[in-house]
């Protein structure tokens, strides 16, 4: 989006992808070309905070902010792709003679080093969602709380049901925002911890290939010792 359309959208509401509010836009900044770099927000609690344009996106009413952690797991979903299809094609050029063996294997090197370095980041986004999970766990604990306040506070007549509705919708539809973030986040994280998962079921298994090519030599050694 251009600098002369993300003019009229100043002042107006950010929600992230669950439709909680997270302030209002006060301005944007973009690059050598017009277009949009990050957009600065004002949290509404004295907080700003600055969005990249990744973490953007535009609609007729504001901006709609989606999690850091998704942004990161989607781009590291395509870095490793990338690198897997890479891989196979150079597998398979080299199955067909295309490629001397001493470049395949410098390649292969390559590859593998690109996606261990993967690995390792998607090992560092599961920690920081793990963060998050343990965040919306104890923001539902908290409302939990206040429910059973409000509930308590209506029963004794100490507020009237009009106040008592609203409290306790409002509360509802926290969680439910919640719970969908969570859910998303149980999903994305079983997807960032699998390749690790699969990568320790691949070390494991030449484990035991090795063991099993090793067991003939060592009873061959323990022959000749009897």
């Amino acid at each position: 989006m251009r600098a002369e359309a993300l003019g009229k959208l100043v002042d107006k509401p950010v929600k992230d992808t669950y439709g909680r509010y997270v302030g209002f836009v006060v301005g944007f900044s973009v690059d050598t070309s017009g277009e949009l770099k990050s957009v600065g927000v004002d949290q509404g609690n004295g907080d700003f905070t600055e969005y990249p344009s990744q973490r953007i996106v535009s609609t007729s009413e504001g901006f709609v902010l989606i999690p850091a952690w998704r942004v990161e797991s989607d781009a590291l979903g395509k870095e490793i792709e990338g690198v897997k299809r890479r891989a196979k094609a150079l597998q398979d050029l080299a199955r067909e003679g295309e490629i001397p063996r001493t470049l395949f294997e410098e390649s292969m090197t390559k590859y593998s080093d690109d996606a261990s370095k993967i690995q390792d980041s998607y090992k560092s986004l599961a920690e920081s969602m793990a963060v998050r999970i343990g965040e919306l766990e104890g923001q539902r604990e908290t409302l939990d709380r206040f429910l059973v306040d409000i509930k308590v506070q209506f029963r004794a007549g100490e507020i009237d049901e009009a106040a008592f509705k609203v409290a306790a919708e409002s509360c509802q539809a926290m969680q439910r925002r919640n719970s969908q973030e969570m859910e998303d986040l149980s999903r994305m994280l079983k997807t960032a911890t699998e390749p690790l998962s699969q990568q320790q079921e691949k070390r494991e298994e030449k484990q035991q290939q090795k063991q099993v090519a090793q067991a003939p030599v060592q009873k061959a050694v323990q022959a000749t010792a009897e």
